[in-house]
């Protein structure tokens, strides 16, 4: 069961990154245009407030990236370092895969480790870069509805300021603001929309491996010694794995969070003395906007912090069936 365990764990990685590598070779010129999108002006508006929030999400996305994929490459360094310390203390190495080669001569014992350096690191970096590209864009989609519940509470005083600065009719510019912001909303849906359809499968295929991956790498790392680089490189790989189930259920679960404050936000503008026509919009927005954004894993599996629990507790139930088989 620690062979399998071993075996299985490093496979299923595998299993979950080509299922996303397929996703972005086959969908290449959606993804590119959904990433092209988010240069539109609409989504960068000039507002201070606006700007910084931008800021804010482009500085944490790129933190997010070098520390996830700095803690993948760090595991699978440490899972070099581990067969030459056995090697150097006199014990034979066995690789997790099979080569159909004899490893105890140093040279093909060398090859046979670089290329397991190799691959292993590759798949981290692509798991990582795919997962965070992933959960940036759910993160972008949080920050400009969050911005937009701050243009709604504040679009009657800016549409005042247009109207002295232009020379507007105020009712004009009242009703001018409410469309475009109703379109930028409409234009968060649609990417989050695309998202869901471009990547809600490879992310069913995530969440229903992802126990498993746990589960097994759990099972492993109960028999390693505390003290042990062994135990380390485990420790931060579960940690990569739980970061990769987090990441989605995260921003899936804050962008859901987000968009459900809209309607409160539009509610919360001072539209007392607004004209009756510009009243009467309101309420279609509100009825448009009163309905959420859910993110969902092949449709079927939301995005959300309850999902990322209910993973936790299937990858324990698993973890101890294969204890009580030990």
């Amino acid at each position: 069961m620690a062979k399998f365990s071993r075996v299985m764990f490093l496979l299923l990685c595998h299993i979950t990154s080509i299922a996303k590598q397929i996703v972005f070779h086959y969908d290449a010129d959606r993804i590119q245009d959904m990433i092209q999108s988010l240069n539109d002006p609409v989504y960068n508006g000039p507002e201070a407030s606006a700007q910084a929030l931008l800021r804010r999400t482009a500085h944490g996305a790129r933190l997010l990236l070098r520390a996830y994929a700095g803690c993948a490459v760090l595991t699978c360094t440490l899972w070099l370092l581990f067969p030459v310390l056995r090697r150097i203390a006199g014990h034979s190495v066995e690789f997790p895969f099979w080569t159909g080669l004899q490893t105890d001569p140093p040279l093909v014992f060398v090859l046979v480790l670089l290329y397991s350096f190799y691959v292993t690191t590759l798949v981290g970096i692509a798991n990582t870069t795919m997962d965070a590209l992933i959960a940036t864009i759910l993160y972008q989609c949080q920050t400009q509805i969050r911005i937009l519940s701050n243009n709604f509470q504040a679009l009657p005083e800016r549409a005042k300021c247009v109207s002295d600065e232009t020379g507007e009719q105020y009712e004009v510019a009242l009703m001018s603001l409410l469309v475009k912001y109703f379109q930028h909303y409409r234009r968060v849906a649609q990417t989050a929309k695309l998202l869901q359809d471009i990547f809600g499968n490879a992310m069913l295929v995530q969440f229903g491996i992802g126990g498993w991956i746990l589960c097994m790498a759990a099972y492993k790392i109960a028999s390693l010694n505390v003290l042990s680089i062994e135990f380390a490189s485990m420790t931060l790989f579960i940690l990569c794995i739980l970061t990769e189930l987090f990441l989605y259920c995260y921003y899936g679960n804050e962008l859901t969070v987000e968009s459900d404050r809209v309607a409160s936000a539009v509610y919360s503008m001072q539209w007392a003395r607004a004209p009756p026509r510009f009243r009467r919009r309101l309420v279609l927005l509100m009825q448009f906007v009163r309905r959420p954004l859910r993110p969902a894993a092949g449709r079927v599996i939301p995005l959300s912090l309850d999902t990322f629990v209910k993973i936790l507790k299937s990858s324990y139930t698993f973890y101890a069936v294969l204890r009580q088989t030990k």
